[in-house]
């Protein structure tokens, strides 16, 4: 390729993800009572990183970002929220908390399967927050999950998403109490007609080795121009349909599981 930086287009099923995304944070805006929150760390997961709290921002709430990504934070600055944006690293994430600043909600997206000690990051999240704590999972009970391992196994390439316990609410579940979580309830989110990735396009960006990749994300076009498609719509009606989260758990491509922080346990 000479060179180039391969440009890798977010693709419907991404696109709707971030609408539905998005979706949840208006709820929970209004549902938690949420005027700040932190994204540790915001990073991507096979899409453009830096963009997940955009719909915390979208909903009216501050919004800081930790290790961002440039790429991530033009979009930012070219949909005009750049006023609801502060961005830091993870050098200065001790010494602003030693400040005493903290933040309503702390989250993050597909992050904790992959750490090699996920409970120091919990522990980090968790003295960041005044109130809330957050993680959005891939969900292992849809029925695409085992076909995306598939893929792994016939291609030969080693599995890279991380410890698939996590990939389930229930088993998350189980380790935030152990780390001192309160009221913990989750429920899912990207819920439409199709199934999780079957692992096809992750093939092929694997196959991009690791060559820094330029995203195109058409979902900020339809934020700027206030303009949805309807199918996207339709779609989330759907997902919306009132059963029991546990019911679309073998459609649903995300779970969230959100949990109230406790600075006194332990002490």
């Amino acid at each position: 390729m000479n060179g180039e930086i391969p440009t890798e287009v977010e693709v419907f099923g991404v696109n709707y993800e971030r609408y539905a995304l998005g979706k949840l944070f208006a709820r929970m805006k209004k549902r938690l009572n949420l005027q700040s929150v932190i994204e540790l760390p915001a990073s991507g997961a096979k899409a453009m990183p830096s963009l997940y709290s955009l719909g915390a921002a979208l909903a009216g709430c501050d919004v800081t970002l930790v290790d961002a990504d440039p790429e991530g934070l033009k979009i930012w600055n070219d949909l005009g929220l750049g006023d609801k944006l502060t961005t830091i690293d993870m050098n200065q994430l001790d010494s602003t908390l030693d400040e005493g600043r903290r933040w309503d909600l702390c989250w993050n997206f597909m992050v904790i399967p992959t750490q090699d000690n996920p409970r120091d990051l919990i522990r980090r999240m968790i003295c960041c927050s005044s109130k809330y704590l957050m993680m959005i999972n891939v969900n292992r009970f849809n029925v695409g999950f085992n076909m995306h391992r598939t893929v792994h196994r016939l291609w030969n390439i080693p599995w890279s998403h991380g410890d698939i316990n996590f990939f389930s609410p229930f088993k998350t579940k189980i380790f935030l109490k152990e780390n001192n979580l309160k009221n913990i309830r989750w429920g899912v989110v990207d819920s439409p007609p199709w199934p999780d990735s079957p692992g096809f396009r992750d093939l092929r960006l694997h196959r991009l080795g690791d060559k820094p990749k330029k995203w195109i994300c058409p979902y900020a076009d339809y934020v700027k121009n206030s303009q949805f498609p309807l199918w996207m719509k339709w779609v989330y009606i759907g997902e919306r349909f009132p059963i029991p989260a546990w019911m679309k758990l073998p459609y649903s491509h995300l779970y969230y599981i959100v949990g109230e922080v406790d600075h006194e346990a332990g002490r």
